[in-house]
């Protein structure tokens, strides 16, 4: 017995000495960590040190807080060149280091198409991040009203659906309003069919029309005899079912979290890797077309670059090649074209995406093709980012 007990104080010591060991290593790389931390904090001050340097010149020449080229640049760079932190961590890290600088200049102010919850918010935070003031707007025209009187800086509406194409109220405020296109982000879209009641019982669906075309199957699957009901909004949508005790929503999952409403099934858009393309536009400053044009000489490639632009030709056999002939003497790729009536002539006018690659003279092209249209508005030259 004796002997046994002296073995099974012999273990607890060899235990104690190994936890010792292992809570002296744990402390070690604890202070390690605590030590790059203070570095982190510390370079963060620097950074933003240089930053009111940058934004003093900004402010004096006129030129935009958020410098969409330099910053697509900045999160494509930091996404490639990290080891063991995750990349897309990485990325959403100087997302954050963005907002907070632009922060020391004042408050930006962001509409997007609401309400809290929707698509346009989300991206809004993943280009923005969370130091701004996020305004939810009621529909797209709304979100250009405000940008073009000046109630917000920003706004973040969608131009393009992979399934469904481009947007045309999006199209309409673009020709209306005295903005501009300053980064576009392609964005992943899945739907959830939210709901606090079973399946079973569900009677009317709230959502936005694109979404209820998107989950057509599952809908004719599964509510066939539901009421359809337009929202202008997915998250609006939500929203109005949240408070129906007998209707059920299509809309992100993140909205459940916001309206309290339970998640019934996840996925159930028709086809899977569908996206979406939004656009940021601005009421561009007068400083912001020279220091745009330097930093575009300054990269590597043009290839992830775009130009946006509408025109309108006179009616008759070959206007349109014409039109767009000096692109092609240029071999300029025309990435898209798209026609729509003009509200106010009625004429078609003709929206077009062409890409900005180096080497290719740009202004030139435009130059020719302004004296064989009718008219032409440009939206912007942006870079384009998949989230």
């Amino acid at each position: 017995m004796k002997k046994g007990k002296g073995k099974w104080k012999d273990l607890r010591h060899h235990k104690n000495d190994k936890n010792k060991n292992i809570n002296s290593e744990f402390l070690f790389y604890r202070a390690r960590i605590d030590e790059i931390d203070r570095k982190i904090l510390s370079l963060l001050d620097e950074r933003a040190k240089l930053a009111l340097k940058i934004y003093d010149i900004k402010r004096k020449n006129d030129i935009s807080v958020f410098d969409p080229i330099r910053e697509d640049e900045k999160i494509k760079w930091a996404y490639e060149n990290v080891f063991y932190f995750p990349p897309q961590s990485a990325a959403s890290v100087f997302v954050e280091i963005f907002s907070g600088t632009r922060k020391l200049w004042g408050d930006i102010r962001v509409s997007y198409l609401g309400p809290e919850g929707s698509f346009s918010h989300e991206v809004g935070i993943s280009v923005f991040g969370s130091s701004v003031i996020l305004i939810p707007s009621r529909d797209i025209e709304e979100v250009f009203r405000s940008v073009s009187a000046g109630d917000a800086d920003y706004g973040v509406v969608p131009i393009e659906n992979s399934r469904d194409g481009l947007v045309g109220e999006t199209l309409d405020a673009l020709m209306s309003y005295d903005t501009s296109i300053v980064y576009e982000v392609s964005f992943p879209i899945s739907f959830a069919f939210l709901s606090n009641v079973q399946l079973d019982k569900v009677k009317r669906i709230y959502s936005h029309p694109k979404a209820i075309a998107q989950c057509s199957r599952w809908i004719k699957e599964n509510l066939h005899h539901a009421e359809i009901i337009y929202t202008s909004s997915t998250s609006e949508g939500a929203r109005l079912a949240s408070e129906d005790e007998r209707a059920g929503a299509i809309a992100s999952e993140k909205v459940a979290e916001i309206f309290k409403i339970k998640v019934l099934e996840k996925n159930i858009q028709d086809s899977h890797g569908e996206r979406t393309d939004f656009i940021i536009i601005s009421k561009f400053a007068k400083g912001d077309r020279e220091i745009s044009a330097a930093l575009w000489k300054s990269l590597e490639t043009g290839k992830d670059k775009k130009m946006s632009l509408c025109f309108s030709v006179i009616d008759r056999p070959g206007a349109l090649f014409h039109a767009l002939e000096p692109l092609a003497k240029r071999k300029i790729n025309m990435k898209k074209i798209h026609s729509r009536p003009d509200r106010v002539t009625k004429r078609y006018n003709f929206f077009i995406e062409i890409e900005c690659a180096r080497g290719k003279n740009i202004d030139e092209a435009l130059s020719e093709m302004g004296e064989r249209v009718l008219f032409m508005k440009i939206f912007g030259e942006y870079p384009y980012r998949k989230m």
